[in-house]
């Protein structure tokens, strides 16, 4: 990581470093961060991201290349000064698998060469090698030969052992590996030259593959937009490749396809052959055989996996992308009904929103991760011990495991001892029921109804937007078919939070349901509730539209906009989109009021 390695490479030489917010631009859910590094007084180039800490790490890199080519003063530290030398020497020298072999016996650490061929248009065979020291799998090389790929391998060792930045780009034009994003015009020159849409074309008509470029967003500013753009081969999704313009993002969609394709050919290569189906960006589905076992596609492409929950759902878990070295969520569902279970996926594959937690693949296996025996056994009975059993295997954002159920539930510790008039409470909650009407409004534009909103689903992003998370009972609402209808019948969601018309089962509901249970939800951001018997009269009440005296009159805004949401005819309540205006217009009256209250304060 370029923060640390930068923190590591000025404390080695007495420096001091420190970050500075430059200013952020865009809307509120597109916005853009940029971050200063200051070393010793010295600023250097800015990083931009999505959020700060994005910004901040591209911050430490532009920082950190900068400071690598600098001539390292003798006098300030012999020591650094004679290892950077020797580092020098090598790279000079090209021979870097004999460092290698010095570094492994100094440290008493096996070395172990991983050796394979990629897959090109041009029916060339490029050598490919990664090594493995003592536990940890350096990044793959590619090569003429099998001597030119392991030292260029050894190379990418000694580059992230010493913390150097890895900005070159393979001469082969067939590279599969992806390269990291460049902080130097030779390194985006490289890049640019390797047209990795024309490889991408030519394998496609080689093998008789119908393949797409698909716009999926275009966001930023005018000045400065960003395009997202992915790649389908053959029915299939491939990640989202970003760019300054649209030629640029299908650019990086054709490198990351290309890349996961020449993957898979390593993988079949070898026999390794893991149990996947279903649509899968970034992931190629290999042929099921009866020859061998399949091995886990979850443990082959993830490790440093923790559990991050479990329950009737099935299980959640933390997991980094070897790959990627980025972590992710993986849910992972027991079913029987492959086609119902993939109900939920293909929602999430079709829903791109800030305030939605984000769908990146899935596959199926055979058996489940850290799965109990004893769940296997018990749902087996029941299923009349049928061996079609799957597990549904979702990948997704990663969130915080603090929900809003959690996040109300502290509030209302809190408040036990505070005035019952909270301004922060009543500012967040504002925030929030914004962030969630937005998702609530993408969701019915798409003719969605989710059918289950509530707190428990509700969780925080890594830079603390709230999100969507759980999709297991959307349906359609546009679909006029009979088992849609029916569906629409159903007694499905938490009853604590359904709709009058959603327990009635006497007639089809629409979307306004969603509407009904958020507006519950805006009543538990703002009061303190407390748990058992007289939580249930007070949200029996609040059903009923009766709230508390002291709530409606604490918050005259709210009351109003909430009764509306919890009209007993669907009809009164208001749709998503006037329901975001209704919350601006009390953000508003809200700040008039706080700033009306400060300059009193003032005189």
């Amino acid at each position: 990581m370029a923060v640390a390695r930068l923190n590591e490479l000025t404390q080695k030489q007495r420096l001091v470093v420190r970050y500075e917010d430059v200013g952020s631009v865009g809307p509120d859910h597109i916005k853009t961060f940029t971050v200063r590094a200051v070393v010793n007084g010295k600023p250097y180039p800015d990083g931009v991201g999505k959020n700060k800490k994005e910004a901040k790490l591209n911050a430490a890199a532009n920082a950190l290349t900068v400071l690598l080519e600098e001539t390292i003063d003798p006098t300030e530290n012999a020591t650094e000064a004679s290892t950077a030398s020797a580092a020098q020497t090598v790279l000079s020298q090209g021979n870097y698998m004999c460092w290698l072999n010095e570094y492994s016996q100094k440290n008493r650490m096996m070395i172990r060469a991983v050796e394979s061929t990629q897959l090109v248009p041009n029916g060339l065979s490029p050598c490919c090698c990664c090594f493995v020291v003592g536990d940890k799998e350096y990044p793959r090389a590619t090569g003429k030969t099998k001597k030119e790929a392991k030292e260029e391998a050894a190379k990418l060792v000694f580059q992230q052992i010493h913390g150097i930045e890895t900005t070159e780009v393979s001469n082969d034009e067939y590279c599969g590996t992806p390269s990291k994003e460049t902080q130097n015009d030779d390194a985006e020159k490289a890049f640019k030259e390797t047209n990795f849409i024309k490889i991408v074309k030519h394998h496609c008509h080689k093998t008789k593959l119908f393949h797409d470029y698909v716009l999926e967003e275009r966001m930023g500013p005018d000045q400065s937009p960003q395009f997202f753009c992915k790649l389908v081969i053959d029915n299939r999704n491939y990640p989202l490749g970003e760019g300054k313009n649209v030629e640029e993002a299908k650019q990086n969609a054709a490198r990351l396809a290309w890349s996961a394709l020449t993957e898979q050919t390593d993988r079949d290569s070898k026999g390794e052959m893991p149990n996947f189906s279903g649509k899968s960006p970034g992931r190629s589905p290999s042929k099921k055989t009866t020859t061998q076992p399949l091995a886990s596609w979850f443990t082959s492409e993830f490790d440093s996996i923790e559990s991050l929950g479990k329950g009737s759902f099935g299980h959640v878990f933390k997991a980094e992308d070897k790959l990627l070295r980025k972590s992710f969520a993986i849910k992972i569902v027991r079913c029987k009904d492959v086609k119902k279970a993939l109900g939920e996926v293909k929602v999430l594959s079709d829903l791109n929103h800030c305030n939605i937690v984000r769908y990146y693949s899935c596959w199926l296996e055979d058996s489940g991760y850290q799965w109990d025996s004893a769940e296997d056994s018990s749902s087996s009975s029941r299923s009349n011990g049928s061996s079609s059993v799957k597990y549904l295997y979702i990948q997704m954002e990663l969130c915080s495991t603090r929900t809003l159920r959690v996040w109300i539930d502290e509030k209302n510790l809190q408040n036990v001892k505070k005035s019952l008039r909270d301004s922060k409470r009543r500012e967040e909650s504002l925030t929030i029921v914004q962030q969630i009407v937005s998702a609530v409004k993408y969701i019915h534009s798409k003719m969605l109804i989710h059918r289950d909103l509530k707190p428990a689903n509700l969780l925080f992003g890594q830079d603390g937007e709230v999100k969507i998370g759980d999709f297991g009972l959307v349906t359609e609402e546009n679909n006029d078919d009979a088992e849609n209808i029916l569906e629409r019948t159903v007694y499905k969601g938490t009853p604590c939070y359904m709709a009058p018309e959603q327990k009635s089962r006497s007639s089809t509901y629409d979307r306004k349901v969603d509407i009904f249970a958020f507006g519950l939800i805006y009543f538990e951001l703002l009061w303190n509730i407390s748990i058992g018997q007289e939580r249930k009269k007070v949200m029996d009440d609040a059903r009923n539209q009766i709230f508390p005296e002291r709530f409606s009159s604490n918050f005259i805004l709210e009351v109003k906009v909430i009764k509306s949401m919890l009209s007993a005819n669907p009809e009164d309540r208001p749709e998503a989109s006037q329901l975001k205006m209704h919350l601006e217009e009390c953000s508003q009256t809200l700040r008039g009021l706080k700033d009306t209250r400060r300059e009193s304060r003032t005189f």
